[in-house]
């Protein structure tokens, strides 16, 4: 069995719009103050502009996907 882990950050833009970060592998256990700082620096920084040509400007949330994968069978070509 495989897991795999990913922690996606998801901001509004300028424009209303729903933009996200993923990383992956996040440090684990996610520590939730450092995700909070983290999401404020890419807001306080204006680093980063969206597909609709918008700055981020808010925080909407911070979720962690886990993954189980089982192989079940393998097949040679």
């Amino acid at each position: 069995m495989t897991t795999t882990t990913q922690l996606k950050l998801r901001f509004r833009d300028s424009n209303g719009r729903l933009v996200g970060f993923t990383i992956n592998p996040p440090v684990l256990p996610v520590n939730m103050a450092d995700v909070d700082a983290l999401m404020d620096l890419i807001i306080a920084t204006d680093t980063f502009y969206t597909y609709t040509d918008g700055s981020i400007v808010s925080k909407h949330d911070a979720r962690l996907y886990v993954e189980e994968t089982e192989p079940l069978a393998e097949y040679e070509e």
